[in-house]
């Protein structure tokens, strides 16, 4: 269909240029005088063979672009060997000139000028050395927003301080011709970075030790990650080897593949030829790394390549960049993670220091905005941003190139739903890495119909899931359901946790829930969503009172996230019903967390909802009023837990009924209603034996005894007794806790102050070990009570101290007002009567605002320590007192902490 032209290689220039450039690397790589001699040789030789533009007749053609690029490439190579070897045979003066004039025609190449300095610096013109380095940052700032990179900033350190390494050596002549044959080819087709790798030190040296125990590794992970980046350092830093570089990344046909690899590494072919046995020549037993870059759209054209080259090349070891594996016999897959996120409490500048994703983020917005630096008052902000986007590098690049116009506050504020803030204007970056939902898109765009739905449906997550909910939201069989998240997390879309679990890194579920919003079964899926949590929080409510309380914490900790959405979507109107039994279910969790106010919120709007379910209805007002009580606001739990009572005896539920008299008779007992309180416990126990509810008879039994406790019953003794054996049988920390509390509280009341204490010690340790801070609380003021009747008064004060933090930051009215009472006692008893008496005043006072009378046990005493210390104060009492009654409590609660600071 045309015409051929057959030419011996030799009749080519550009073959004939390329292979004197190539001898050129090999001769200067041998690092001797002779291989310097002969470089230059080559490099003169070759030199001579460029006439103008190459291939500028064709050069509008999009397929010569390649070709055009790749050969100034090599023109660069040759330069750059050129000057080495001058700088080699102690030429610095003539290096000199020829630095000058690349210097000029490449003024964003930072080996040229590094090579200009290290030749005026051996000429003896410092002062000059060090002006070439200032003009070369001048510019990198100017054109690309950057500081020069780590080796040139490290030369100018060189230079200043006049290091004896930057003086001329000269070196060896080489005796060995076959010796300077048999050098390795250099690393001369890798990309030289823009800008220094950080934070990746760790998976750098990782990735080294596999390679050298591997012929195949490939590099998995999300788009943004920094798989390229990372390789380009990983080939960058291969000794004593060849390295081949091929970014095959942009290729749109699969054919493209062979000769694009071919033509990288500098494959000469004639026609007819087969292209993958001329690469197979040309490598043969050297010794050499080849890097694939970008292959996941290429998978199967790459991998028979792959194969190829090791069953032929025994010495060619490969790394390939890929959101997925190629799937090849040897092959060892390596998921490179984002990059190492702050803790979650950040405080101060200093909390960041040496956190890689900070550095990333810090180092690109000053590309944007120089002078940009974390301080106390923006470091928590920076903090939200890097955990927002997941510590993904490509995110956080981009995020940050926004640093010129928006604050982190700014930034972080708008980050939360705009993927599409996510974009970056640089020109000379890939199209590919320019936004990171064009990167998000590709990977997606490589799935089937069936694994996108699958992917799509997963963004109704907001957390992580097990395979359980993934299951749930595919409503398909378990089989099926593990085969596309397998399938997900291999395509580098789903990522596994520490823990098992899975989750989509958070620019990738906004992509997804983005899309998902977008479907028609969008509310089929959200609503299979809210069940798969209803489900989990009623398997949780059972599971979180037993021997699996830690274990059942831990998971509903990590689902919180989704509780959260689930709860807003179905009250929000997607389905309120659903939303109430959510809501009720999930209030022992909540109490168990201390999460008060977040709960009070959700459990308030669920009660509101008009529901014609009487099991849900009663239920949410249990939730609701479980939920009041440790807030302080007793009557109204009281009111709500009464209703729930009546509707639950209404319609003869008795489980519900037991649950909703153990929190009624708290709240009775919270009021003074002793009476009422011990009936109500009675009947609970009661109704939960005929169920078959161990747990809520054993708490039912536990808090009867509290209220014999201050009623000064005779069987009290009895009661405490079989109430902790029967919390030591169910294996739950939280009752054995409240259990051994009221031992603690017997002995305190009965004159033996030590038993209290051991006892109460021990109710901490069990609480503790739950994260129960209700308990907490409890088990503190009881050990401040009994180490203060056992004349320890600075644990009694450390004690009352700790519980009273403890209860203001989780908004515990009762146990606030408790320990500012505990701590007054301890203070008094150290001699402090006037501030013991601000805090028992305000405690009194805030007492009688809230409803809230002191526990009948510790009444008596209360009050006549407060009598006591007025007399003591005598005419300053009252205006002690008046003061007091103004005072908020969390002001109080800070003065105090300041003035007494933890010991702990």
């Amino acid at each position: 269909a045309g015409y051929m032209l057959m030419v011996d290689d030799d009749a080519v220039d550009t073959v004939h240029f390329e292979r004197q450039v190539h001898q050129a690397t090999e001769a200067y790589a041998a690092a001797t005088a002779q291989g310097a001699r002969l470089a230059l040789d080559s490099v003169s030789a070759a030199r001579r063979l460029w006439r103008g533009e190459p291939l500028a007749d064709v050069s509008s053609h999009e397929w010569a672009t390649a070709e055009i690029t790749r050969l100034e490439e090599r023109r660069l190579q040759a330069d750059v060997v050129g000057l080495h070897s001058l700088l080699a045979l102690g030429r610095a003066q003539e290096a000199v000139g020829e630095a000058q004039a690349l210097t000029a025609a490449h003024p964003l190449q930072e080996q040229f000028v590094a090579l200009l300095m290290l030749a005026l610096y051996r000429t003896g013109r410092q002062s000059e050395a060090l002006a070439a380095y200032a003009a070369a940052r001048r510019v990198l700032a100017e054109e690309l927003g950057l500081d020069p990179g780590p080796e040139l900033q490290a030369l100018e350190r060189q230079i200043l301080n006049q290091e004896e390494d930057l003086q001329w050596v000269e070196p060896p002549e080489a005796s060995d011709a076959r010796a300077l044959k048999e050098r390795p080819v250099s690393p001369t087709t890798i990309p030289m970075p823009v800008t220094a790798l950080l934070g990746r030190e760790q998976h750098l040296d990782e990735v080294r030790d596999i390679l050298d125990l591997t012929r195949l590794l490939t590099v998995t992970g999300p788009g943004g990650v920094g798989k390229t980046r990372l390789a380009m350092e990983v080939a960058r830093r291969r000794e004593h080897d060849s390295v081949w570089f091929v970014d095959l990344s942009t290729l749109a046909a699969p054919e493209l593949v062979v000769p694009t690899v071919a033509r990288a590494i500098g494959v000469v072919t004639r026609p007819a030829t087969d292209l993958v046995d001329a690469v197979i020549e040309h490598i043969g037993a050297t010794k050499g790394l080849l890097v694939l870059d970008g292959v996941e759209h290429l998978v199967d054209p790459t991998g028979d390549l792959v194969s190829r080259l090791h069953r032929s090349c025994p010495a060619l070891t490969t790394l390939t960049t890929s959101r997925r594996p190629l799937r090849l016999s040897g092959e060892v897959t390596w998921p490179l993670p984002p990059l190492q996120l702050p803790d979650e409490a950040v405080g101060s500048e200093a909390d960041l220091v040496g956190v890689p994703s900070v550095e990333l983020f810090v180092a690109r917005a000053r590309s944007a905005r120089p002078g940009f630096a974390v301080t106390d008052l923006n470091a928590a902000d920076v903090a939200g941003i890097v955990r927002t986007l997941d510590g993904l590098p490509l995110a956080i690049e981009l995020a940050a190139g926004h640093a010129d116009v928006l604050a982190p506050d700014g930034l972080l504020q708008r980050l939360a739903d705009h993927l599409d803030l996510l974009e970056g204007e640089s020109r000379d970056s890939p199209a590919r890495q320019r936004s990171l939902r064009a990167v998000i898109e590709s990977s997606v765009a490589l799935l089937t119909a069936v694994e996108r739905r699958h992917f799509v449906l997963l963004g109704a997550f907001a957390g992580s899931f097990d395979l359980e909910g993934a299951g749930a939201m595919a409503a398909s069989p378990p089989a099926e359901s593990f085969r596309l998240t397998a399938s997900l997390v291999r395509q580098s879309l789903v990522s596994v946790t520490a823990t098992g679990r899975y989750r989509l890194l958070e620019p990738v579920r906004v992509f997804a829930s983005e899309v998902l919003t977008s479907e028609s079964f969008a509310g089929e899926a959200r609503g299979r969503h809210a069940e798969h949590l209803l489900a989990l929080m009623t398997a949780a409510d059972e599971g979180l009172r037993g021997k699996g309380q830690t274990l059942w914490l831990a998971r509903i900790r990590e689902t919180l996230p989704d509780l959260r959405a689930a709860l807003a979507w179905s009250l929000g109107g997607g389905d309120p019903d659903l939303g109430v039994r959510l809501a009720a279910v999930s209030g022992w969790f909540w109490t168990l967390e201390g999460m008060l106010d977040e709960a009070t919120g959700w459990v308030e709007t669920a009660a509101a909802v008009a529901t014609d379910d009487d099991v849900a209805r009663a239920g949410i007002l249990h939730a609701a009023g479980r939920i009041a009580a440790p807030r302080g606001d007793l009557t109204r739990a009281r009111e709500l837990c009464a209703q729930s009572v009546l509707i639950s005896r209404r319609i003869g539920d008795d489980a519900a009924l037991a649950r909703s008299l153990v929190t009624l008779g708290l709240a009775q007992w919270g009021l003074g209603e002793l009476e009422e309180a011990g009936a109500s416990h009675e009947e609970a126990a009661q109704r939960a034996h005929l169920v078959g509810d161990a747990w809520h008879r054993t708490a039912a039994l536990i808090l009867r005894a509290r209220t014999a406790i201050d009623q000064g019953d005779d069987d009290t003794g009895p009661r405490i007794e079989a109430a902790v054996s029967a919390a030591r049988q169910g294996h739950d920390k939280h009752l054995v806790g409240l259990a051994l509390s009221q031992r603690a509280r017997l002995a305190l009341l009965t004159g033996a102050p030590m038993t209290a204490y051991e006892n109460a010690q021990e109710s901490l340790a069990c609480w503790r070990a739950v994260g129960y801070l209700e308990g907490q609380i409890n088990a503190l003021t009881l050990l401040s009570r009994s180490a203060l009747a056992g004349g320890q008064l600075t644990k009694a004060r450390q004690h009352a101290r700790e519980a009273m933090v403890t209860a203001h930051t989780m908004g515990h009215r009762g146990g606030l007002l408790e320990s500012l009472e505990c701590f007054g006692a301890a203070l008094y008893a150290s001699g402090s009567a006037e501030t013991a008496y601000r805090l028992l005043s305000a405690a009194a006072s805030a007492r009688r605002e809230s409803a809230i009378p002191v526990p009948a046990a510790y009444a008596p005493q209360t009050e006549r320590l407060l009598q006591e210390v007025g007399r003591q104060l005598g005419e300053r009492a009252g205006s002690v007192s008046a003061a007091a009654r103004y005072v908020s409590l969390g002001d109080l609660v800070d003065e105090l902490d300041r003035t007494f600071p933890s010991s702990r």
